[in-house]
């Protein structure tokens, strides 16, 4: 916001004025002089510019390269205007609203670049983070739905990702803000899934792409879960859940009872498509990896047990290739229970 002062009324005495000025000029030779002595190449360094002087906003990091923006720097840099809303995993309509913000090709051009090699990580201020894939990033890649039933239906229109920093014409409030992701299209079609809508974005970050996966499930019905669908599903806006182990790591990814609950019944999956009640008549979860290691699961010990997990992250980053890319871990479960590289999950309801 622009801030005008005030000018007291009234004409300063004469000696005054003259005394201002000697003391303008003495200034103006001194800041002459340290150009001529100091510096290297003998050049004063360059006083910053305004917008240089705000508190940093965002800061962007590549390979080698780290950037720090203030919001009158990102303000500076292209911006895109359009629309965009969002459908909570508990099915709630937030309508399209007008965004405005900096694409985030944009962003990643000004740190090296995002590419089918690598991908963005947004982090927010309470250290929550998501990994954006490059075909993401491109706008590809979002489900929609139509914000007036909720129903998902194809992209209505290009999406482009933005860090915004203005709704509806006025800056982001501190609930949100003073950025956010948002997915917009050009009209007000469409919304995106909740998760995506990540607040009080600090940081963008080029990552090095991972690579894709597929899980099986069987049981009532077959479903496969992969990597694109199991980061959405594991966002904390989502089904995403945690652990912290003895030695102080953190794990995340989504309940193992929410998993099962995929494939327990023939309901299609959504909010409620686990069977609590199935669940605890008891049926055995076999988890198997890819080297051919089966660890059965009773249904009744891991029942709506959300730190139970099969989990995806461990503290903040891809899980080591000895458990990549989920590794079933919780309390109560031993080593010889907590199987890395799972290819297979098999729900066997008696």
């Amino acid at each position: 916001m622009d801030r005008t002062r005030g000018c007291r009324e009234g004409r300063a005495p004469r000696r005054a004025v003259v005394l201002m000025l000697v003391g303008v000029l003495a200034a103006v030779g001194l800041t002459a002089l340290a150009a001529a002595c100091g510096g290297r190449g003998g050049g004063a360094s360059p006083a910053p510019s305004p917008a240089d002087d705000g508190p940093v906003v965002l800061t962007l990091k590549g390979d080698d390269v780290t950037k720090t923006l203030t919001m009158e720097q990102l303000k500076a840099l292209p911006a895109y205007e359009g629309y965009a809303g969002i459908k909570s995993s508990t099915g709630v309509i937030t309508p399209p609203s007008r965004f405005k913000g900096v694409p985030l090709l944009e962003l990643a051009d000004l740190v090296g670049g995002v590419s089918a090699a690598n991908g963005v990580t947004i982090v927010a201020g309470d250290g929550y983070g998501m990994t954006l894939s490059y075909r993401q990033v491109t706008g590809d890649g979002f489900t929609t739905f139509d914000p007036a039933t909720g129903e998902e239906e194809p992209a209505d229109g290009p999406l482009t990702v933005i860090v915004a920093y203005e709704n509806e014409g006025e800056p982001i409030p501190d609930d949100d803000g003073p950025l956010r992701l948002a997915i917009a299209q050009d009209t007000p079609a469409q919304v995106t899934e909740g998760h995506w809508a990540i607040k009080w974005v600090e940081q963008v970050s080029l990552t090095r792409a991972s690579a894709a996966w597929k899980v099986r499930l069987e049981g009532a019905v077959s479903a496969k879960i992969d990597r694109a669908s199991y980061v959405n599903c594991a966002s904390p806006g989502c089904h995403g859940s945690g652990w912290v182990d003895a030695d102080g790591r953190r794990w995340e990814g989504i309940p193992l009872y929410l998993v099962a609950g995929m494939v327990d019944d023939a309901r299609k999956h959504d909010a409620g498509a686990y069977n609590a009640r199935l669940a605890q008549r008891g049926y055995e979860i076999l988890i198997e990896t890819g080297d051919g290691e089966v660890v059965t699961v009773d249904s009744r010990d891991i029942a709506a047990r959300k730190s139970i997990i099969l989990s995806s992250k461990v503290d903040g980053g891809e899980l080591p290739d000895e458990y990549y890319p989920l590794r079933l871990v919780g309390p109560g479960l031993d080593e010889g229970q907590m199987p890395g590289r799972i290819a297979r999950i098999i729900v066997r309801v008696r």
